[in-house]
């Protein structure tokens, strides 16, 4: 269908193009743009093609204020996470980008770099932008935050974190760090490692306190000894692992095997292994988490964890919209070169 727009029309370029301009290019009455725009049913498919086709032509833009004015929603929903350069994050956020838009909803991302002020100005911000929801990857080294938004009522989200005095206070998304840490370390052993190290990250952080549950239950349910010298934290990048690694090998104590709170610290473990002259797997045998994009193209490729990221963010999304108490998922082993050998 090919539709003619009078030249009236096609030199209105200084505004938004309104409802009442398409009526007038299709010939239809305000009422009847409004309901095909909104897809209602009671519409003659060939004229709401006609005002569709109009509507595109000519430019329209909804009017998303007024929409909003409509249904006391702006459909926006703010989103919080420590550094969307990480791929970790990155991959979460296409899950609630891919919701949001399937629903008709816009995402605005706040950064926190790690610094839990930062998150709480983050918040005051989205707050002040009149968002539906938040989704939140705490900083946790505080809730304060957190424990305000439910005070106020502001629907939120804990993405990607288990926060175990959240637990019938705010709906979560998360994976079981317990059981994937104890799958992570029982690969080790299974592959024969006798001395295996936990490189973790921060110690308040709650997903490496988890995984470290589950390694030390994996040891102790394989009658191995607990060793506090092979347990290290620090920080969650390639630094963190390579100089927490060189700190053990500097220590003087023996391993074999290394469980890595991540996959970018598992490169840092790599550097540093490499720099030692220890070769992966056959001196020492390193498992990672998280499955980024990269831990399959390094060498040697890295073993790991993989985390369900993109559904993590999807769900989340949903969960903002139909709150439930929380969701679970499970990681999986992912076998690669850095423990086959």
């Amino acid at each position: 269908m090919s539709v003619t727009i009078p030249v009236s029309i096609r030199r209105i370029k200084t505004g938004y193009i309104t409802v009442k301009q398409i009526a007038k290019v299709a010939g239809v009455s305000v009422n009847t743009v409004s309901r095909a725009l909104n897809g209602k049913p009671d519409i003659n498919e060939d004229t709401r093609q006609r005002v569709l086709e109009v509507a595109k032509r000519l430019g329209y833009v909804p009017n998303r204020s007024a929409l909003s004015l409509k249904c006391q929603k702006t459909l926006i929903v703010g989103v919080i996470v420590e550094d969307n350069a990480n791929p970790f994050w990155a991959e979460i956020l296409k899950g609630v980008e891919s919701a949001a838009k399937e629903r008709g909803y816009h995402v605005i991302l706040v950064n926190t770099n790690r610094n839990y002020q930062e998150e709480v100005e983050g918040i005051r911000m989205l707050l002040e932008r009149r968002v539906d929801g938040l989704l939140i990857a705490p900083n946790q080294e505080g809730y304060d935050d957190l424990y305000e938004l439910k005070r106020l009522r502001i629907p939120f989200v804990v993405m990607g974190r288990h926060v175990k005095e959240f637990e019938g206070f705010a709906p979560m998304v998360y994976s079981d760090e317990v059981q994937g840490g104890y799958n992570a370390t029982m690969h080790l052993i299974e592959k024969g490692c006798e001395n295996i190290a936990f490189i973790g990250a921060q110690p308040y952080n709650t997903a490496s306190i988890e995984r470290c549950e589950g390694y030390i239950r994996a040891l102790k349910e394989a009658e191995m000894k607990i060793d506090p010298s092979l347990i290290k934290t620090g920080g969650i990048e390639i630094d963190g692992g390579y100089e927490s690694t060189i700190d053990l090998i500097k220590s003087g104590v023996n391993f074999d095997g290394v469980f890595v709170y991540n996959d970018l610290m598992a490169f840092g473990v790599l550097k540093a292994l490499k720099k030692s002259n220890l070769r992966v797997p056959e001196d020492v045998k390193v498992i990672g988490y998280d499955d980024i994009s990269y831990s399959s193209l390094i060498t040697p490729s890295l073993t790991t964890m993989k985390m369900k990221k993109g559904t993590i963010g999807r769900l989340s999304f949903e969960l903002l919209l139909n709150p439930e108490n929380k969701i679970v998922l499970e990681a999986e082993l992912i076998v690669r070169d850095s423990t086959n050998g």
